[in-house]
């Protein structure tokens, strides 16, 4: 038994320490803090690698438990939150994995629309496997919240990625992340599935510069007759969204709709905003519907005459003027980036005086 002189214990390395203690540490501990060093008694420091999807190893600057738990999560930080769901960057504690935890924002006093619209998107990431798509590890319900985990993608998504990067990124970089954001979109169209909400905040960036499409809540499995929405409800975002997608014509939306969502991301890419960007959402999709799309071009004169050309087709107000498949898409974008020609064709003079 220590006297009581010894009674505490160094808050670093349980060594003794007497009462009188700066701070409750050794005099060990207590230097190493003054002079801004690591505690002799810590592991090896491990950085925590960007793109990562999922480290084992707990880094020592990494905070411990500072949100709470959920279940076998401990919440380290909030990476995201919408008008549904918040995403937290967590840590699964049997397994010691970083993942990222999505649940619903309103929990017990979630609507059953919320609650349907959760489970797609569930089941629908839940059935897709491919490497450029954010896979799901769990799905589960705790305190009478919904809620799955995924692979953590350590990075921005390409919002933000446009904002600190875009006026240094070269066109081949726009063409080759754009081929195999499509490649991703057109993997989901083969088994049956439309996004209907691809924007730059659901295409996450990882260390390497490669897309992850993330965020199926909108999502729609093309043999269903069933929806969230009835026809005439628009789903989406505004600036990304397709002609027919704005009309609220939910019944016959096509994958042509993410095949203009990926125009108009591309067309963000190569001039800094959306085709379409009004002061309300319902001004945007009112160009959406009626105006067409300043040429690229003409914001920008230093794109490619062949990116604008590809871009545009995208953008066509008839989905039969659009690419026919979102692969068709990537394999332009991976002709121009072999400098080979590509398919898409230039509207002639007449064409453009006509619209």
């Amino acid at each position: 038994m220590p006297d009581s002189a010894w009674e505490e214990a160094c808050p670093k390395c349980g060594a003794p320490v007497p009462d009188t203690a700066v701070a409750g540490l050794c005099r060990k501990c207590l230097l190493l803090r003054l002079v801004g060093g690591p505690s002799s008694h810590a592991g090896p420091q491990t950085p925590a690698g960007v793109g990562s999807a999922s480290s084992n190893e707990r880094p020592e600057s990494e905070p411990q438990n500072p949100l709470g738990s959920f279940g076998d999560y401990e919440l380290l930080t909030e990476i995201a939150r919408g008008g549904m769901g918040v995403v937290y960057k967590a840590r699964l504690t049997p397994l010691n994995r970083t993942v990222a935890l999505k649940m619903i924002q309103a929990g017990r006093l979630a609507s059953e629309a919320e609650v349907r619209r959760f489970r797609l998107e569930t089941e629908t990431a839940a059935h897709l496997d491919h490497p450029n798509i954010v896979p799901i590890y769990e799905v589960g319900e705790q305190e009478g919240r919904l809620y799955f985990s995924m692979r953590l993608i350590e990075g921005l998504n390409l919002a933000q990625y446009l904002k600190s990067a875009r006026p240094s990124m070269a066109e081949p970089e726009i063409a080759q992340l754009a081929a195999t954001a499509a490649r991703a979109i057109h993997y989901a169209h083969q088994r049956g599935i439309l996004h209907r909400d691809l924007k730059p905040a659901n295409i996450l960036i990882d260390g390497r510069g490669q897309p992850h499409i993330t965020d199926f809540g909108l999502a729609k499995r093309m043999e269903s007759a069933g929806d969230l929405t009835l026809s005439g409800a628009v789903l989406g975002s505004p600036n990304y969204m397709a002609p027919e997608q704005a009309a609220g014509k939910n019944k016959e939306l096509t994958t042509a709709v993410d095949v203009y969502s990926l125009g108009a991301i591309l067309y963000e890419l190569l001039t800094g905003s959306p085709p379409f960007q009004a002061d309300t959402p319902l001004e945007t999709m009112r160009q959406v519907i009626a105006q067409e799309p300043k040429r690229p071009s003409s914001i920008n004169q230093r794109v490619d005459r062949d990116l604008q050309t590809i871009c545009l087709k995208c953008l066509q107000k008839n989905i039969t003027r659009r690419y026919a498949s979102a692969e068709a898409l990537a394999e332009d974008w991976e002709r121009w980036l072999r400098q080979e020609p590509i398919r898409a064709r230039r509207s002639s003079v007449w064409e453009r005086t006509g619209k």
